[in-house]
């Protein structure tokens, strides 16, 4: 157990940083995910794939494209980590082989972008942050459309079950029609709570917006446990700001790609956030984000807590929280506009520019298969699909409410080119309001910035 833990440790560091708060452009570079941290690779837990010969005796040829050589590019990550001790075992089974290189993620993306603007065709896959550069990728014509690839039996096996991928994480994966890639690690947005003080208060778990403002003011104790913790802390709370927004009935932006939060419904949930977080937050709530606000919950110095399902890990790990057998995990609130979810994925995409996209296909639909994504989960990778499996020590209500939120996730930040400039635009406002000022004119505001910056990206 403590060995799984531990590896979720691993995953929570990529999540964090994926969803953290620097205002700078590293928010769209390395300050998203531990590239230049080194990940020990998971051992092999479960037995190896079927065999080339069982899978043709199935009515699929894996080895149709023996003697294709491939070249991915990808950022050192968990994922990264935990696929690179499986490669021997898709070149058996395929013939193809993988030219795998990982990098911190910053040379990442240096190294991405310099290949792809030069319109090399060297590069076949690569790993892709759909928030970050999605649209900029996308504009540029450097993803290959995945659309048509699991739709064709030609190339794709019939236990691939496209249909197990949450609907909300596709969606959100295309832009402009275009799926830009097959999503292999992602986090959702998770409501933690302490089940000892809801019992004492006699109160359920809040499944709507107005229960769970009810439910604070019942539990909040300004000498004690506060209620509510959730990031206050400028461009790191953008992230945290997307569901209530979902339910709420708002969205980032419209059909232009300008602000649309905005509206009436957009206030409101600014509004509620912010006002909520004044009255029942601890002390400095607006200059708070998670690294401030994990000990407050595993301390049981909060009742409720929202951030990413990915910081499971050191939860329920006795050595660093108290009482975990009290903490339980629920659904976002749904709002007047719905039940929403957000995420932070990685996808793995095709280059528009390969010449060997159907042994790249190959690639993508072996490392986004149950059979592999089960086997990364066991290390604590967690994936994208909903007919997976989950050790037994973690929780089957975490599994439960995360698998739910696949199916109705939508993205954590707005899908623009500019992603730092329209974080701080965000998180300032956020700030402004979580001090007690007034959610109309700073959403307004906010808005204005946004809108800057766009039209000033092209």
């Amino acid at each position: 157990m403590v060995k799984r833990l531990g590896h979720l440790l691993v995953l929570l560091a990529l999540v964090l940083s994926a969803c953290g708060g620097a205002t700078e452009e590293s928010t769209t570079t390395a300050g998203d995910s531990p590239g230049t941290t080194e990940v020990e690779a998971p051992p092999t837990t479960t037995e190896p794939p079927a065999t080339s010969t069982e899978v043709e005796e199935e009515g699929f040829d894996w080895r149709q494209f023996e003697g294709a050589e491939i070249r991915v590019l990808a950022t050192q990550n968990p994922w990264q980590a935990a696929i690179e001790p499986l490669l021997p075992e898709f070149e058996e089974l395929t013939g193809i082989d993988v030219n795998f290189e990982s990098l911190p993620e910053e040379q990442f993306r240096q190294r991405l972008q310099v290949e792809l603007t030069a319109q090399s065709t060297e590069v076949d896959g690569f790993m892709s942050a759909v928030l970050q550069e999605g649209i900029s990728f996308t504009r540029a014509g450097w993803y290959e459309d995945l659309t048509p690839f699991p739709a064709n039996p030609a190339i794709t096996s019939p236990d691939y079950g496209f249909e197990n991928f949450g609907a909300g994480l596709i969606e959100g994966h295309t832009i402009d029609g275009v799926l830009i890639g097959m999503p292999i690690l992602t986090d959702t947005e998770m409501l933690y709570y302490r089940k000892d003080v809801l019992e004492a208060a006699g109160i359920e778990v809040p499944t709507t917006l107005e229960e769970f403002e009810a439910a604070l003011a019942v539990v909040d104790d300004p000498n004690g446990a506060r209620a509510w913790g959730s990031r206050g802390k400028g461009a790191a709370a953008v992230t945290q700001m997307s569901t209530f927004l979902y339910n709420f009935g708002a969205d980032w932006t419209d059909d232009t790609g300008h602000a649309a939060f905005d509206t009436p419904e957009g206030v409101a949930a600014f509004d509620f956030y912010g006002r909520n977080l004044n009255a029942y937050g601890p002390t400095g709530v607006a200059g708070m984000s998670w690294e401030e606000l994990m000990p407050l919950f595993q301390q049981g110095q909060l009742v409720f807590w929202n951030d990413s399902s990915a910081f499971l890990g050191s939860v329920i790990d006795p050595e660093q929280a108290v009482d975990v057998e009290n903490i339980g995990f629920a659904r976002m609130p749904a709002g007047p506009g719905g039940e929403y979810n957000s995420f932070f994925p990685w996808a793995l995409s095709m280059s528009s520019l390969s010449q060997n996209k159907e042994a790249t296909w190959y690639f993508i639909q072996w490392a986004t298969s149950r059979d592999v994504v089960d086997r990364l989960q066991a290390e604590g990778v967690a994936g994208a699909r909903r007919d997976t499996t989950f050790p037994d020590t973690v929780p089957s209500e975490w599994v439960e409410v995360f698998q739910h939120n696949l199916e109705i996730a939508r993205p954590k930040l707005p899908l623009v080119v500019p992603v730092a400039e329209v974080r701080d635009a965000i998180g300032a406002a956020m700030v402004s309001i979580i001090g007690g000022g007034d959610a109309e004119t700073e959403v307004t505001r906010a808005a204005e910035s946004f809108n800057r910056a766009v039209d000033a990206a092209g």
